[in-house]
């Protein structure tokens, strides 16, 4: 239960309870069922203030208007009810402001005046509205009241509160659904499935598909077809008139091969939304009636490609998240720890009996500060990442003249980037891969030199991590490192090579390189 329906529960009871212990001490039937309605009225509007996230203004005053239409019809036994039109304006204020404050008061004294004017006599419609007016006043002023202490206090009741609660719910039911679902959340997949669909309709020899990303403009999410080379990018006065029509678009182009006579473009539309566009090439002109059909089988498929880019995003965001709180458990746990291990060990060997035993604990003191700095290197590791201002080519320069200047590498980077992006998942894959092998290197490999190259031209992308150390060596059996890489190359699409670098019959090095599509020379 948030702090908001906490408030509202408590606030509902106690005016209750005031109007019950007057009702005790006047004793009126009439009374007694007009409370028990009004009771009611408070039970749902707290129930609904608990289901409906964020709706407090109008629980408020649909409770507001059912609540003077109840007091009303009790008058005049029940001007002892009145005490509780202080509640609904209250709840109002704290939750929504001073604006919501006078509509649920205006909405307690129109019911109170409906009854009065319809169906009471005229001697009791000047009696009610004689009682109304001074607690009408009230309640703005308790309801004003509110607003104030929220604004002094940042009582969370509509903020943050309502935010989490409705990212916990909506978080619940995307568990739920998921379970439920046919097929997986995976974009790449759904995205090859799209493009399937327009070879087999159209006929295209190669095509691309590009959605918008976290960066400007598109970004590409999966090929198809024969080497799809970057002449298949999103730009050009054909992607244009497909952005802003949300129609097909295709002409003619000059082109040695038959099959790529004619390009097309296809908008990918979910619900209304443009969420990407498929870059396609044929060896002639489709049909209208077959674009309109092919159209029509894209949005079916827009989806699920929609909702499988918002489930990576919010499990990107919270991969992030979580690398972050590992980052800080082991600063402030593990590696404090160690550290003050260190300061103990720096004690014990001030007072030592004898040499041997002074030579020993520096030893241990020596093997303390290694630990401590690969602890330090592996929070940093955690720390890392990409976002959309600085890029996979800002994040890996930053990383890998980090780790060189803290473990004494020699560390040579050459970064060649376009000014189109991958998609920020990519991106995030090929630094892990990134990382792992420079971890690799910097702890196995006893190298003196690390050469890193990075060339990204999307849809292309080639990144080589080599040293100069002793080569590889036999894995052990409990070594998940280069399964890891695998793995993540697997899932961006992404070809992963590790192997030897040999100078005649000597093993001088490890290459590791990993390639996402295909180069155009």
């Amino acid at each position: 239960m948030t702090g908001a329906v906490r408030l509202s529960l408590a606030a509902r009871a106690f005016f209750v309870a005031t109007v019950l212990g007057l009702a005790l001490i006047f004793v009126e039937p009439r009374v007694f069922q007009a409370l028990v309605f009004l009771a009611v009225v408070a039970a749902l509007a707290t129930v609904a203030d608990h289901l409906l996230v964020g709706q407090d203004r109008w629980v408020a005053l649909l409770e507001g208007v059912l609540a003077g239409l109840i007091i009303g019809f009790s008058l005049p036994e029940g001007a002892i009810l009145m005490p509780y039109l202080i509640a609904p304006p209250l709840l109002a204020g704290v939750a929504a402001g001073a604006r919501a404050v006078v509509t649920v008061a205006g909405g307690q004294v129109f019911g109170l005046l409906l009854v009065l004017t319809l169906g009471a006599s005229a001697t009791t419609a000047r009696l009610g509205i004689e009682l109304t007016a001074p607690w009408a006043a009230a309640s703005i002023g308790a309801g004003l009241m509110g607003t104030w202490v929220n604004a002094l206090r940042g009582y969370p009741g509509r903020g943050d509160d309502a935010s989490y609660e409705s990212a916990r719910r909506l978080l619940t039911q995307l568990r739920k659904v998921t379970r439920r679902l046919s097929s997986g959340l995976d974009p790449v997949d759904i995205g090859s499935e799209i493009l399937q669909t327009c070879e087999e309709e159209l006929g295209s020899s190669r095509s691309s598909l590009f959605v918008y990303g976290d960066a400007e403009g598109l970004v590409p999410l999966v090929h198809r077809g024969r080497d799809p080379r970057q002449s298949l990018t999103p730009d050009g006065a054909l992607v244009a008139a497909a952005v802003d029509t949300l129609e097909p678009q295709q002409c003619p182009q000059p082109s040695g091969l038959a099959e790529r006579r004619h390009r097309l473009v296809l908008p990918v539309i979910s619900d209304g939304r443009l969420i990407g566009i498929v870059i396609a090439e044929a060896g002639s002109a489709a049909p209208t009636r077959l674009l309109e059909t092919v159209l029509g089988m894209l949005e079916d498929r827009a989806l699920r490609l929609e909702t499988a880019l918002a489930f990576d995003e919010v499990r990107a965001l919270a991969t992030v998240e979580e690398r972050q709180r590992l980052a800080r458990e082991i600063h402030d746990g593990v590696a404090q720890e160690i550290a003050s291990l260190g300061y103990l060990v720096d004690d014990l060997a001030a007072n030592a009996a004898g040499d041997h035993q002074r030579t020993k604990l520096h030893a241990l003191r020596g093997e303390i500060t290694r630990v401590v700095n690969e602890l330090r290197l592996s929070i940093f590791d955690l720390r890392s990442d990409v976002n959309t201002s600085t890029g996979l080519g800002s994040a890996l320069s930053d990383y890998v003249r980090t780790v060189g200047a803290r473990s004494g590498l020699t560390v040579h980077l050459t970064l060649d980037e376009g000014h189109n992006r991958l998609r920020s998942e990519v991106e995030t894959e090929l630094l892990r891969i990134t990382q792992e092998a420079v971890t690799n290197a910097r702890k196995h490999a006893e190298a003196h030199n690390l050469w890193v190259n990075c060339r990204v031209r999307p849809p292309f992308a080639e990144i080589t991590v080599e040293d100069d150390g002793r080569g590889l060596g036999r894995p052990r059996a409990d070594s998940y490192g280069i399964s890891i890489m695998k793995e993540r190359a697997h899932r961006i699409g992404a070809t992963l090579q590790i192997r030897q670098r040999t100078a005649g019959n000597v093993r001088v090095g490890t290459t590791v390189a990993v390639t996402l599509g295909d180069a155009d020379d």
